[in-house]
C-alpha cells in the first residue's frame, strides 16, 4: 500500500520556533520488511536499536535534511522503533509528535502470524482497519479461546495497538483467562508473554511483565497489583483520557481475586465494594456488575447495588430477578418471592423484556420463575405471533431439558396448530429461522420421548416416523429412532438409511458453508457464515457420535466447530460425545466437565457427564480385573 510522506519546513527565531506544515504526497511504503517482522520470532524484532532515541530527537532538528534522514532511519527500523515512537507522539515538540504519529500510522502491522492457531488468525483478519469498538470486542473473543491460544495475540495488542485503553484492556483480558484456566501461570506461556512484549515500556506492558516475573509469589504479586491500582487510580483522576472506569474496575477485581487466593476474604470484599463507586447506573453496566457479584456469591453487595440504584432496578425485570436470587441465597425466601412477583409485573405488555428475563432465569437454573415468565408471555397472545412463537420455542426446550417432554410437546403443539390454521404463521416462523417441518419434527420427538418413558414403544415409533417425514435431518429425532429400532431389523435398516442421508446432507451444508466463508466480502458476513458452518459441523458430529458412521470425521467436525465458536457449551457437549463414541472415556469426561462449567444448570449436559464418568469408572474396573487375572500383565502403575 502506498502512503503519503510528510515533509515540513521550519523557520527559527531567537524567541522560539514557528512551525508550519506542508503535506507533500510521496511514494513511501512499509509493506516489505516491516510488515514481515511479526512473522519472525519476537526476539528478532524485539531489541530496540540503541540510537532510536537520537533519531527521534533529530525529527525535531533545525535542518530539514537532518529531519528527513531521521525519519528514513526510523522507517528502516520499523517495529523496533515502535515503542519509542509511541511515546514520542505526545512530545512537546510538535514536529517530533506529528512525524512520530505519521511513522506509527505507516507501519504495516500484520497482527497474525503463520504459527497462530486458526481461530486467532481468523479473529485478527483486518484487525488494524477495525474501529476501536470492534477491536475491543475482539479482545474478549481472543480471551475466550481455551488453553491460552489467544494470549500471544493479546500481547501484540498490548504492545502495538495505538490505543492506550485497548492496550490496558488486553492485559485485563489475559488476566481474565488466567482466572479461567491458569494459562498465564504456565512457565512456557510466561516466556511467550515476555518475548511478545519485548522492551515495550507502555504502562500495560509493564503490568503484564511484572505479573509474569512475580507469579510464583502471591504476596509479591499482590504488592505489584496494589501499586498498579494506585497508579491507575491517579491516572484515571488526573489524565482521564489515558484510563477508563472499566479499566479501574477490572484492576480492582483482579486485586480482589488475589486477596481471595491468599485467604483474605474480608479485604477482598472491601476492594470489591470500591468498584460500586465506579458505576454510572446504566442498565448494561449494572447487569454486568451484578452478574460478576453473583459469580462471586457476594449476595449482600448485590443488595447494596440495588439499594443505591433503585430506579434502574425497579425498571428492569432482569435486575429485579437478580436481586431476588441474592435474597434467596441469603435464606430470605419470602422477600425473594415478593421481589420476583414485582419483576413479573414489571413492564406489562413488553413481550421482549419478559422473554429475555425468562431465558436469563433458565440459564441461572431458576426454572420456577422462568416458567412463570414464559407462561406470562404466552397468556399475552395472540397465538402464532412472533413473541408467542419465540417463547414457545425456548420454553419447550427448557421443559425437554427438565425431562417434562409431554409439556414440551404440547407447548409446540399450539404453534403447529396455529401454522395449520394460518399459512402466514408458517412464513413468520421461516423469517425467524425455523422451518415449519423442523417445528413438527421437534414436537414429534418430544411426544416420542414421553412415550418411551411410559414404555409405549409402538406409539413412540409412530410419532418418530411422523417427525422424520416432517424433517428427515432432525438429529435428535434420528438418534431416538436409532435407539428404538434395535429390536426391529427392518425398521433399523430404514433408520440407518435416514441417518446416512442426513449425514450426507450435513456434508453438503458444510461444503456450501466453506464456499460462502471463502467468498464473504466483509467480516460481518464471514462471521455469519462461520456460525452457520459451525452449526452444520456440530450437527454431523452429534448425529454420528450418537449412532454410527465415521467417528473420526465426527471428531474432526466437532473440533472445528469449537475453533469457529470457542467455549460453546453445546459444542463441547458434542465433542465429549465424540470421544465417548471412540472409547476415549477420560477425554470425554474432561471435555464434558468444561461444558458443565459453562452451563451448570443444563440437565442434558450434566446427565451426559454422569454417563461418561460411570462408563469410565467401569472401564477402569474391567481393566483392573483383567490385569489381576492375567499374571503376564505388568503390575506397575497404569497411565
Amino acid at each position: 500500500m502506498m502512503v503519503a510522506s510528510c515533509k515540513f519546513n521550519r523557520v527559527s527565531y531567537r524567541g522560539g520556533v514557528i512551525c508550519w506544515f506542508c503535506l507533500i504526497v510521496g511514494g513511501v511504503s512499509f509493506a516489505g520488511s516491516v510488515g514481515a517482522e511479526l512473522d519472525q520470532p519476537p526476539e528478532s524484532h524485539g531489541a530496540v536499536v540503541a540510537d532510536v532515541d537520537r533519531w527521534i530527537a533529530d525529527l525535531g532538528a533545525q535542518q530539514f535534511a537532518v529531519r528527513e534522514r531521521a525519519q528514513a532511519e526510523l522507517k528502516r527500523l520499523g517495529l523496533s522503533a515502535f515503542d519509542s515512537l509511541h511515546e514520542a507522539q505526545d512530545s512537546d515538540d510538535i514536529e517530533i509528535a506529528i512525524r512520530s504519529r505519521y511513522l506509527l500510522r505507516s507501519l504495516d502491522l500484520r497482527w497474525a502470524r503463520d504459527d497462530d492457531p486458526l481461530a486467532v488468525r481468523e479473529f485478527l483478519q483486518g484487525y488494524g482497519d477495525k474501529t476501536l469498538t470492534e477491536r475491543g470486542n475482539l479482545l474478549e473473543q481472543l480471551a475466550a479461546l481455551g488453553d491460552g491460544q489467544g494470549i500471544a495475540a493479546l500481547c501484540r495488542i498490548v504492545r502495538f495497538d495505538d490505543s492506550n485503553l485497548l492496550s490496558k484492556r488486553a492485559v485485563l483480558a489475559i488476566l481474565k483467562q488466567a482466572v479461567a484456566d491458569d494459562a498465564v501461570t504456565d512457565p512456557q506461556m510466561g516466556d511467550t508473554i515476555l518475548q511478545e512484549l519485548g522492551p515495550s515500556q507502555r504502562a500495560a506492558a509493564d503490568w503484564l511483565r511484572r505479573h509474569v516475573e512475580h507469579q510464583d509469589d502471591l504476596e509479591a504479586l499482590l504488592e505489584v497489583w496494589e501499586q498498579v491500582v494506585r497508579d491507575e487510580l491517579e491516572t484515571f483522576h488526573m489524565t482521564p483520557e489515558l484510563s477508563a472506569s472499566d479499566i479501574v474496575r477490572d484492576l480492582l477485581r483482579w486485586q480482589a481475586n488475589l486477596l481471595e487466593r491468599l485467604g483474605r476474604g474480608d479485604q477482598a470484599l472491601a476492594v470489591i465494594t470500591r468498584t460500586i463507586d465506579l458505576l454510572d447506573g446504566t442498565r448494561e453496566q449494572l447487569l454486568e456488575t451484578v452478574e460478576w457479584l453473583i459469580q462471586r456469591e457476594a449476595w449482600s453487595l448485590v443488595e447494596q447495588v440495588a439499594e443505591r440504584f433503585s430506579d434502574p432496578f425497579n425498571e428492569s425485570a432482569i435486575l429485579l430477578y437478580r436481586l431476588a436470587e441474592a435474597q434467596q441465597h441469603q435464606g430470605r425466601e419470602d422477600l425473594a418471592e415478593q421481589t420476583a412477583e414485582r419483576a413479573l409485573g414489571r413492564n406489562e405488555g413488553n413481550h421482549q423484556e419478559h422473554i429475555l428475563a425468562a431465558y436469563a432465569l433458565q440459564e441461572r437454573g431458576l426454572f420456577e420463575w422462568a416458567e412463570r415468565e414464559y407462561q406470562y408471555v404466552l397468556r399475552l397472545g395472540p397465538a402464532g405471533s412472533q413473541h408467542d412463537l419465540r417463547a414457545r420455542f425456548l420454553f419447550s426446550e427448557m421443559l425437554h431439558d427438565m425431562q417434562r417432554d409431554l409439556d414440551a410437546a404440547q407447548t409446540l403443539q399450539a404453534a403447529v396448530d396455529a401454522m395449520d390454521g394460518d399459512p402466514n404463521i408458517a412464513h413468520l416462523a421461516r423469517r425467524m429461522g425455523r422451518e415449519p417441518g423442523s417445528i413438527r419434527s421437534r414436537m414429534s420427538y418430544f411426544y416420542g420421548e414421553d412415550l418411551r418413558r411410559r414404555q409405549q414403544f409402538d406409539e413412540q415409533r409412530r410419532r418418530l416416523e411422523q417427525g422424520a417425514e416432517a424433517d428427515p435431518t432432525d438429529a435428535d429425532l434420528l438418534i431416538a429412532m436409532y435407539r428404538a429400532s434395535r429390536s426391529d431389523p427392518q425398521w433399523h435398516d430404514k433408520t440407518r438409511e435416514l441417518i446416512a442421508s442426513a449425514v450426507e446432507s450435513f456434508r453438503q451444508q458444510i461444503r456450501t458453508g466453506q464456499q460462502a466463508v471463502a467468498a464473504a466480502q466483509n467480516e460481518e458476513l464471514r462471521a455469519i457464515y462461520n456460525r452457520q458452518l459451525a452449526g452444520s459441523k456440530n450437527q454431523l458430529a452429534w448425529l454420528v457420535s450418537n449412532t454410527e458412521g465415521d467417528f473420526d470425521e465426527a471428531l474432526r467436525c466437532s473440533q472445528r466447530s469449537l475453533e469457529l465458536r470457542p467455549a460453546t457449551a453445546a459444542y463441547l457437549d458434542t465433542l465429549g460425545r465424540c470421544y465417548f463414541a471412540k472409547g476415549q472415556y477420560e477425554q470425554a469426561v474432561r471435555v464434558q466437565r468444561q461444558a458443565v462449567q459453562l452451563e451448570p444448570f443444563s440437565g442434558q449436559i450434566r446427565r451426559q457427564l454422569e454417563l461418561f464418568k460411570t462408563t469410565w469408572k467401569e472401564s477402569r474396573e474391567t481393566a483392573d480385573d483383567t490385569e489381576a487375572g492375567d499374571p503376564s500383565q505388568d503390575s506397575g502403575e497404569r497411565t
